[in-house]
């Protein structure tokens, strides 16, 4: 792999040249003031706490000048040479900044506060904010400022490896990663994505559809007492986004502009050039054992001992050319043949993948009055990915407003507008590994060849060169509010959140496609046309009431809502009089068909929760929801939520006394979530259509294919959560620890009934999932000095899940060569009772059969250099039930993240996060060759190694890729750990003289690198993203802010 780097002498010469600049401002600075110079004085000091207790290591600095010093170990600091009238500025971690006047005094006695603000912070839970100190659940929070400088496209890829017990996948399209799981699985089949919350109201639309950098904060609601505020879907937890509001002031507008590029982080390509002349030949004297060995060689390279007519006599009439000879005994085809000759070849993987373009532009508008406050934002994203026609762009726009029409009315509206385009025609990854490098990719006409060697094997770029697609997504999401104050300080808050969505998804493919031109003819073209419409009332009272040393936050609820879709489908194919209008002329094919699908659901839920604090130390939180969804049958259409939690701020306590430990805080919560991700009809019996011929006309008919179920009833998670929050060293450290386990009952599965019964499955209620983990969390200032600053950020979850129960039926299996009574397995699934859903079952591969082992592969009818598996029972073959073992995990056994971030010379800051999975395998059956190597002669195939007697390894197979003698499969684990330089950022603020000089208020410029480099053992792209290559992303970015 080769990496090359251009240094820019302009670049270098432009960054001295700002330097220079503003060490000049700054000279410029301190000669006025020498000009004006006032008598100097020493000052000494002693800085402790409210206590009296001496601090070490506060930060002394004469305000305005780079001279400073730090107190030592009994609190005491000098400094010479200081101004009389000078202001010292004191600064600690955890503690309140303070500035002082020496006013001539040259001895000082300073008493810094505590600072409150760090644990007054307020945290955005379900309705409502609480202090971060009197939290009682199990809550993470992440600035969005924290992201500021990543190369991001949704929310998801904010979140990545920065929360314990969260989990965010790294997508490796143009548009990103998607799917979020807080604290492992909780159901086999239904979904385990956390809740969305955006700006304190439920969001039901894709995150795709919020921009980054309106973010404010996010807030992850992990333990089921934080979460059961939002009992019918928080199952599996809650993520609550809030975006920015402006403030007092007039407007602040923000300009901000990444530009970048995407490239793969290795190359897992196709063998090419001699490396594919060598498999060719390694593929043939497999498949032709009769032959010998070097009758595949190329005559230019013989084997010693082998002369050219000993070559040439192996074939009983060979061509008079020894190339051509060569050639066909490689299967060469003609087309193949004549480019080898020619010198021509093609770079698959080159013509397949690209270095994608990344730009994105962010305008925002930010201000307010006393009682109005807004912002207002525009952005526009375009990436490409790393495979040709990979390409996603969005246009997203938000108005947030807030205003105070009286002392009782508050209103305000929280709305956003998106347009995606998602209308891209990738190149095959898959087919490329299939292409001879002598193959054509053009016909002589120019049009895209189907077959570049002339074999069955279809062009990685047909689709890419021939398929017409444009799939737009529109959508509008909106919370309009009114605050009421009432009297008694009770406030009722009236929220409805109307939200549409509009689909457009239309393809043509013309006939020098496959689809077009092959499996059909004339052309094929579809369009699809959806439109969904939601909405969400919400009515919330709240009572804040503080009396004595008892504090009382009481909230009601009642939401109702109401979702509805409506969806139609074209399609055509065989158009006359030709094709040029493609999907917009679908009346002008022969052969249309056309369907339909709406959906509707409806829910209420009524809420009530008790937030008691006792003391400001003891700290209790009591909460019921009952929810209602029509999806589920009508004996048990809704369900109930109940939840509790306790919290003990020990720290505070009279006898509690520590130098080292600031704050401590004991956190026990319990509680019951649902989840009610199942179809709109889940519950009904559903008909599905066929076509029949009554003896004279084909006809359409309906029939019953699921039974129906009035019994479904809601799957619930019961969670336990015990945490611990410990603050040390004056707030320089904090530690989070929570262990949780979460048991999941009435799984909602789709079950197969017998067919004899007439019906194919049924919806229905069955089983226990169990979890069990640990989340910890560490934050520490390492250095905080006036100018270098380092903090580190260290995440580390473990998850354990266990089926608890499947069916419920009872009898004697068989496992692992073991006869066994008890809970009869899903082996369909491979769900095992008493096992974790991710457990591997399989055969556990050793190794590979060696030349001196012949004879004892012989006995499983296998040969040297086939795959070698434990048989467990020892009876010479290779059963399911009897040779598959337990042996290992698809999901990782641990996780961590590890971000360092440092400031220096004030205006300078970077920052590396590192991320890692850990513990778990993958299947990589790549490295089996499963397409046999009887077609494997006339195909390119993966690059990866593979056993020969002359290259003896161990840990890849021949190209016999016999595999036959294993029943029910077997796959080609590998291990799947990784630690990986995931962003790695470096920032520069420019100096606030020069940036008000630039009629700005602050600029910022930056760059990064994303997926740097993955330390693995993975053999294809990336552990992570399997059979998809992993970007690597590079971006500058440009911060700019006028007031």
């Amino acid at each position: 792999m080769e990496y090359s780097t251009t240094f820019s002498w302009k670049s270098f010469l432009i960054l001295c040249v700002l330097l220079t600049l503003t060490a000049h401002g700054k000279g410029h600075e301190h000669h006025f003031k020498d000009l004006v110079s006032f008598p100097a004085i020493d000052v000494k000091g002693i800085v402790t706490d409210q206590q009296g207790q001496p601090l070490i290591g506060v930060n002394v600095l004469v305000k305005g000048t780079t001279k400073g010093t730090s107190t030592d170990f009994d609190g005491n600091f000098t400094l010479s040479d200081v101004e009389e009238n000078a202001t010292l500025v004191f600064s600690y971690i955890g503690y309140q900044t303070l500035e002082v006047e020496l006013e001539g005094r040259s001895s000082l006695l300073v008493e810094m506060s505590s600072d409150a603000q760090m644990l007054d912070e307020l945290i955005v839970v379900g309705y409502g904010t609480v202090k971060k100190s009197d939290l009682t659940g199990s809550v993470s929070t992440i600035s969005g400022e924290t992201f500021k400088d990543q190369p991001v496209t949704q929310v998801s890829e904010m979140l990545t490896g920065t929360v314990a017990g969260f989990y965010a996948t790294q997508g490796t399209s143009a548009s990103g990663g998607s799917s979020l799981e807080v604290r492992g699985p909780n159901s086999l089949n239904a979904s385990s994505t956390p809740m969305i919350v955006l700006d304190g109201v439920i969001y039901n639309g894709s995150l795709k559809d919020i921009n980054p950098n309106d973010i404010e904060s996010i807030d992850i609601l992990k333990d089921a007492s934080s979460a059961a505020v939002y009992g019918a879907r928080a199952a599996s937890g809650v993520v609550i986004i809030s975006t920015k509001m402006g403030g007092d002031g007039k407007p602040v507008v923000q300009f901000s502009t990444q530009l970048g590029s995407a490239d793969v982080t290795g190359r897992f390509e196709p063998f090419q050039g001699e490396e594919y002349l060598n498999y060719r030949r390694d593929v043939l004297r497999v498949i032709n054992p009769g032959f010998p060995a070097y009758y595949f060689n190329d005559p230019s390279n013989l084997p010693s001992g082998v002369t050219i007519d000993q070559w040439r006599s192996a074939s009983d009439n060979p061509l008079s050319d020894d190339v051509d000879e060569y050639l066909s005994r490689l299967n060469f085809y003609q087309i193949e043949s004549k480019n080898y000759k020619d010198g021509k070849v093609v770079d698959w993987f080159d013509e397949v993948m690209q270095t994608g373009f990344r730009q994105n532009y962010d305008l925002s508008v930010s201000g307010g009055t006393e009682s109005l406050k807004y912002y207002w934002s525009l952005g526009y994203q375009n990436n490409e990915g790393v495979i040709k026609g990979d390409e996603f762009g969005t246009i997203r726009s938000r108005l947030n407003l807030d205003y105070t029409i009286s002392e009782w009315l508050n209103v305000g509206l929280n709305t956003q507008y998106s347009h995606r385009d998602e209308s891209s025609v990738l190149a095959s990854v898959g087919a490329m590994y299939n292409m001879s490098p002598y193959g054509d990719i053009f016909e002589e006409n120019g049009d895209v060849k189907w077959f570049p060697n002339t074999f069955i094997v279809a062009n990685p770029l047909i689709d890419y060169y021939g398929q017409e697609k444009l799939r737009n997504i529109n959508s509008i999401f909106s919370n309009i509010y009114a605050n009421v104050g009432l009297p008694f300080d009770i406030n009722y808050k009236l929220s409805f959140q109307p939200r549409f969505e509009f689909l457009k998804d239309y393809n043509f493919w013309s006939d020098k496609t496959f689809q077009g031109g092959r499996s059909r003819s004339g052309g094929y073209a579809t369009r699809r046309d959806g439109s969904d419409y939601s909405w969400i009332l919400d009515n919330i009272l709240s009572w804040q009431k503080e009396v004595g040393i008892h504090n009382f936050d009481v909230t009601l609820l009642y939401s109702s809502e109401k979702n509805q879709g409506w969806s139609s489908y074209l399609e055509n194919q065989s158009f006359v009089p030709n094709q040029n209008l493609g999907f917009g002329g679908l009346a002008f094919g022969t052969n249309p068909s056309l369907n339909s699908s709406d959906y509707e659901t409806t829910g209420d839920a009524a809420m009530a929760r008790l937030n008691y604090t006792l003391l400001n130390r003891y700290l209790f939180t009591v909460s019921v929801r009952r929810d209602g969804y029509s999806a589920f049958g009508n004996k048990y259409p809704r369900a109930t939520f109940p939840a509790a939690a306790f919290a003990w701020k020990m720290s505070d306590e009279s006898f509690f006394e520590s130098d080292l430990i600031n704050s401590l805080k004991l956190r026990l919560s319990w509680g019951v979530n649902g989840n009610r991700e199942i179809g709109a009809y889940s519950a009904l019996a559903r008909l599905s259509s066929t076509l029949y011929y009554d003896g004279s006309n084909v006809r359409v008919g309906v029939f019953n294919n699921t039974l129906a179920n009035k019994n479904l009833r809601w799957e619930k998670t019961q969670s336990f959560n015990i945490g611990l929050d410990v603050g040390m060293v004056n707030g320089r450290i904090n530690t989070n620890l929570d262990l949780y386990k979460m048991n999941t009952t009435d799984l909602l599965l789709n079950r197969l009934v017998p067919e004899l019964s007439g019906y194919r499955s049924v919806t229905a209620n069955l089983g226990e999932l169990q979890n069990i983990g640990l989340d910890l969390s560490f934050n520490s200032v390492n250095i905080d000095h006036e100018n270098f600053r380092w903090n580190s950020n260290v995440v580390f979850s473990l998850n354990r899940n266990k089926i608890v129960e499947l069916f419920g039926d009872q009898g004697t299996y068989t496992l692992e060569g073991k006869e066994i009574q008890g809970e009869v397995p899903d082996y369909s699934n491979e769900w095992f009772p008493g096992h974790a859903i991710d457990h591997i079952w399989d055969y556990n591969i050793t190794g590979i059969w060696q030349e001196n082992e012949k004879d004892a592969a012989a006995e499983y009818r296998l040969n040297p250099g086939d795959i070698k598996a434990v048989d467990v029972n020892n009876d010479g073959k290779f059963e399911e039930l009897e040779d598959k073992q337990f042996i290992g995990y698809t999901r990782p056994r641990f996780r961590v993240g590890m971000r360092q971030q440092f400031t220096f010379f004030k205006n300078f800051d970077a920052s590396v996060f590192l991320r890692g999975d850990l513990g778990h395998m993958k299947s990589f059956n790549q490295g089996l060759r499963l397409g046999g190597v009887d077609t494997y002669d006339r195909r390119n195939s993966y690059k990866t190694p593979y056993w020969t007697p002359s290259n003896p390894i161990n840990d890849f197979p021949s190209l016999t890729n016999n595999v036959a003698v294993y029943g029910g499969g077997i796959s080609f684990y590998k291990s799947a750990s990784f630690l990986r330089i995931q962003d790695i950022s470096l920032g520069y603020n420019v100096s606030d003289e020069w940036a008000q000089r630039l009629m700005t208020r602050s600029i910022r410029v930056y760059g990064s690198i994303r997926n740097l480099y993955s330390f693995n053992q993975w053999p294809g792209w990336d552990p992570e993203s399997l059979n998809s290559p992993m970007p690597r992303i590079f971006s500058i970015g440009l911060d700019v802010t006028l007031n």
